[in-house]
């Protein structure tokens, strides 16, 4: 039986985003070019892939509400419109027989 890894961010990954941006920090005010250099672009790689998958949940959540909205707008105008039909209207009167 193979066991496939997937591609997944937890916690593990926002901690080793902090732990790289404290490195790129040190690295930085010590003047090491090169790994300040790659721990910049680890930073923006991997933080520009988090953004993007929250961009994308966010955006099907907005949608996902957004389709929610329209389908309640849609259903009230029906149900009008059903309401409207099933009631009849008359008028109320009053009368008299004459002998």
């Amino acid at each position: 039986m193979q066991i496939s890894r997937k591609w997944n961010f937890g916690i593990g990954t926002v901690f080793s985003l902090i732990v790289v941006y404290f490195i790129y920090l040190y690295a930085k005010d010590k003047g090491w070019v090169i790994l300040a250099f790659l721990s910049k672009w680890y930073l923006i790689i991997i933080g520009s892939l988090i953004a993007l998958s929250l961009g994308i949940i966010l955006l099907v959540v907005l949608f996902s509400l957004l389709m929610f909205l329209i389908a309640l707008v849609k259903f009230k105008k029906i149900n009008k419109t059903y309401n409207r039909k099933k009631t009849k209207e008359f008028v109320d009167v009053e009368y008299k027989i004459k002998e």
